[in-house]
């Protein structure tokens, strides 16, 4: 009789089946690596200036209300709230929520939160939250007094700007302590910030990534390389030009979207020669929008001629174009005007965003057309961030400011006493158009700011260009990413 081998069957079976679940394990435990161009500024919320970083705080930090994917207003740490008929009182039921270091949040963290976001001594946007009469916090609600309606200010508190950060948190800028799904691991500058999946979050749906790795790749060339090897997941914002490396790779997905983005030529508008209307006049008259697009976007981007973008829906003024459509005669004439015959200027362009510098070479290729000299000089994010931004130290640069929930946001950018606005604008009349907006029902809103951003055109506060169109790229099989109206990437949304 032979011997049965049902035995060593039944083991082999056995072993086959627990290799493949390690083996799945395993694939589960890889993290989704996600490609992004700089590294982060700061991580503490309140002194943060770069949009870059907001993308990843997105996933670690939330406040009392968050941006949903369709630009609405959506709860976070507060499941309700109610606005008082005269617009001025706000009151947030908080939710049972914990931060990251396993504390529970509180209404005394709420207000010790709001009270540090619109100090001027911490915060770079105080400015902006300044309108906060009042915090106080009583048996697990929070109620914030506001000197005057301010319509923005709900739109205002889902910023990561307004994040909710535990009263005696501590070096936030290096280990940041939040709420959202993700927690923090490790930053390791150049390389790489690492999240894991926060088991304690208080959402119903658990992400399904345990582990997201934000790599730290300046070069688009080498993030595309690197996706198709399968070293990274997600490209967000793959530069247009290169889309043609993608497109036709049955292994990746492209989703294209509208950015809410302003790409334009910031100019100081406090330095000569630049401070001199006509000047700006002349250089915005002599910009070819469409060509900046093909050549810069690939043909991925709607041209702008103001400070907002059309995915600002009923917002936007439309018809700008008018106000100075390419007209080389008459941006000579305006130079000779303002005695500014053979005017030179530095360009400073960030080296991490290759639109912006593909951007600038075209650009001085145009106004060489009237005679002006431009001197490109491309440095990295951080000289960027530091001189160009907080210090206000330049001629002019292109860089894409990014969109928010509500125009107010991106349009007090531009008043004179702002601590965004690095354009060093100062129009009068321009300060009380926002001043009066933020406290107008919505229908004089609309009005008020299409009013603003005619100001913007006609006094060319800047060299308005395009919104480029967001190019996400990923591996074939992910699902749930979502574009949002702002600069942020949903890792929790992601699966496969």
């Amino acid at each position: 009789m032979k011997p049965s081998l049902r035995p060593k069957f039944l083991v082999f079976l056995g072993i086959l089946v627990w290799s493949l679940v390690i083996a799945g394990s395993a694939a589960a435990q890889q993290p989704l690596t996600i490609a992004i161009p700089t590294d982060p500024d700061s991580f503490d919320p309140h002194r943060s200036v770069a949009a870059a970083t907001g993308e990843i705080a997105f996933n670690i930090y939330e406040g009392l209300v968050k941006a949903g994917p369709d630009g609405s207003i959506q709860p976070a740490l507060s499941s309700q709230w109610d606005i008082s008929d005269d617009g001025l009182t706000y009151t947030f039921q908080l939710r049972h929520a914990y931060f990251h270091d396993g504390s529970r949040v509180t209404s005394s963290d709420v207000v010790f939160s709001l009270n540090r976001l619109r100090d001027p001594d911490i915060s770079q946007r105080a400015g902006e939250y300044g309108v906060i009469e009042s915090v106080t916090g009583l048996d697990g609600a929070v109620t914030i007094q506001l000197q005057r309606p301010h319509g923005p200010f709900l739109a205002s508190l889902a910023e990561v700007a307004a994040a909710v950060i535990p009263e005696d948190a501590e070096n936030l800028a290096q280990e940041p302590v939040g709420t959202g799904p993700y927690t923090f691991v490790e930053w390791r500058p150049n390389q790489e910030v690492r999240l894991q999946r926060f088991e304690d979050h208080w959402a119903d749906v658990s992400p399904h990534f345990s582990v997201v790795s934000f790599a730290i790749v300046p070069d688009d060339n080498a993030a595309i390389l690197s996706l198709k090897s399968g070293q990274i997941d997600i490209i967000p914002r793959l530069d247009p030009s290169l889309a043609h490396q993608v497109l036709d790779d049955r292994s990746l997905q492209v989703i294209p979207g509208p950015m809410n983005l302003v790409q334009l030529m910031a100019l100081n508008n406090q330095r000569p020669p630049f401070d001199d209307v006509r000047v700006r006049q002349a250089l915005a008259k002599a910009v070819d929008r469409e060509e900046l697009i093909v050549g810069a976007a690939w043909g991925h981007g709607t041209a702008l001629y103001s400070g907002l973008s059309p995915a600002m829906e009923v917002y936007y003024r439309v018809g700008l174009e008018a106000v100075h459509n390419r007209d080389l005669d008459a941006a000579r004439e305006l130079l000779r005007q303002a005695g500014q015959e053979r005017l030179e200027f530095t360009l400073d362009l960030p080296a991490p965003y290759q639109i912006h510098v593909q951007t600038g070479e075209i650009l001085a290729q145009q106004l060489a057309a009237i005679g002006v000299r431009v001197h490109l000089n491309i440095i990295e994010w951080g000289t960027w961030l530091e001189r160009v931004y907080n210090q206000r130290d330049y001629e002019a640069t292109i860089v894409g400011l990014a969109g928010r929930l509500d125009p107010h946001s991106v349009l007090i950018r531009y008043q004179s006493d702002s601590s965004r606005n690095f354009f060093n604008f100062n129009n009068e009349t321009y300060d009380q158009l926002i001043d009066d907006a933020m406290q107008a029902t919505e229908d004089d809103r609309v009005e008020l700011y299409q009013q603003a951003q005619e100001i913007l055109a006609h006094e060319a506060a800047g060299i308005f260009i395009m919104d480029p169109e967001q190019l996400a790229v990923m591996r074939s099989g992910l699902q749930g990413w979502y574009n949002y109206p702002v600069y942020v990437i949903d890792a929790a949304s992601l699966y496969e």
